[in-house]
């Protein structure tokens, strides 16, 4: 699939690695990241752009609430993705998918090493990618992704996720996605 990659999207991703490699390790003490997820599932190619940020409103009303300590974290996380895939009739097909919502990172097994959930609305441009209806443009999508921060700076992962209406439309197939992230803690 990564060999498939070709144009811009190869470029795009050539330039944000050796961005990421040269950035100072001294930069702002802040915990946003920036990045990139490829992969794919059921039959598409994925590509995605995501921001992720700290949420102080989210901890202090709900984490703190629950737990102490800093077991878990509370995110705000904004994606722009892009399926594509190729439908009955043969031709090539796309669509954009933009989710905003919260995420929660557990740090478990470490700070280093930890875990990001969530549950978020999306909105898709097209709801029809591939061979299969998603029955309506709005749709929810669940993941779960274990990460690594390989410097202070750079994080690896793989990320699973779900996305489906929910039932709101029929029918309701539901997509599932694999795919590794590349970030830019800054």
């Amino acid at each position: 699939m990564l060999m498939a990659m070709r144009g811009w999207k190869s470029r795009s991703l050539l330039v944000l690695s050796a961005l990421l490699w040269q950035a100072p390790a001294s930069a702002s003490p802040n915990d946003s990241r920036v990045g990139v997820r490829i992969g794919g599932g059921e039959g598409l190619d994925y590509y995605s752009l995501f921001m992720l940020w700290p949420s102080d409103w989210l901890q202090s009303r709900v984490v703190d609430r629950w737990l102490d300590g800093d077991l878990i974290r509370a995110y705000w996380d904004l994606s722009v993705e892009r399926w594509e895939g190729t439908g009955a009739d043969g031709r090539d097909n796309a669509t954009e998918v933009y989710i905003f919502g919260p995420v929660a990172r557990i740090n478990w097994p470490s700070q280093r090493f930890h875990l990001l959930l969530g549950v978020q609305p999306s909105y898709m441009s097209h709801a029809h990618i591939d061979d299969d209806d998603m029955g309506g443009n709005v749709q929810f999508t669940s993941h779960a992704g274990l990460v690594f921060e390989v410097t202070p700076r750079l994080a690896v992962g793989f990320r699973g996720q779900h996305t489906s209406n929910s039932r709101l439309y029929r029918p309701n197939p539901g997509m599932n996605l694999a795919s590794v992230t590349l970030a830019y803690r800054f």
